[in-house]
């Protein structure tokens, strides 16, 4: 059974042109994802990026990660969408690439750490994702959680679909 390695608590991140960017030490995720296939989460094919897609275009969400030595368990419930993409990275770590609120921008990097440059697994979960934008007082806040471990490169993989907003990525925006 996988182990997880090392996690971050939810750090407030900002978006901006409805998407979360995640990089490596290249600071860049230069690309153009379609969101065709999950409407949720897409890996840059030609570098190490990821972006996901938010229910906001400007605003600010709860994102949380985790390394894992392994497949973590899938949990779905309380999860509105949940979908899979490999990736190849090259450097030590996975950052945002947008702004955070955190007194310490150390907590919201995920180091890979010993396992370094290589493919990966990334699997992203949703929730919240469908709602006015901006949103108003007291809407539930919209909320991310990533998992990460090495593993053989796979295609893009749809676990759970519920939300509009991936829905309508899906049909091709």
């Amino acid at each position: 059974m996988a182990g997880l390695m090392w996690g971050v608590g939810t750090a407030d991140v900002f978006v901006d042109a409805s998407t979360v960017d995640i990089v490596g030490e290249s600071l860049v995720a230069e690309f153009e994802p379609e969101f065709a296939d999950t409407g949720l989460v897409e890996a840059d094919p030609a570098g190490e990026g990821l972006r996901i897609l938010c229910g906001q275009e400007i605003g600010t969400v709860g994102v949380g990660a985790e390394l894992w030595d392994g497949a973590p368990p899938l949990e779905t419930a309380g999860w509105q969408d949940v979908a899979e993409v490999s990736v190849t990275w090259e450097s030590a770590f996975m950052d945002y690439a947008t702004n955070w609120q955190e007194s310490d921008d150390e907590a919201c990097r995920l180091p890979l750490g010993a396992e370094g440059a290589g493919t990966y697994r990334v699997r992203v979960h949703g929730r919240h994702r469908d709602g006015d934008d901006p949103r108003a007082d007291g809407d539930p806040r919209e909320e991310y959680l990533v998992q990460v471990w090495r593993a053989a490169p796979g295609g893009p993989a749809l676990l759970k679909a519920t939300s509009a907003t991936g829905a309508y990525w899906r049909r091709g925006g």
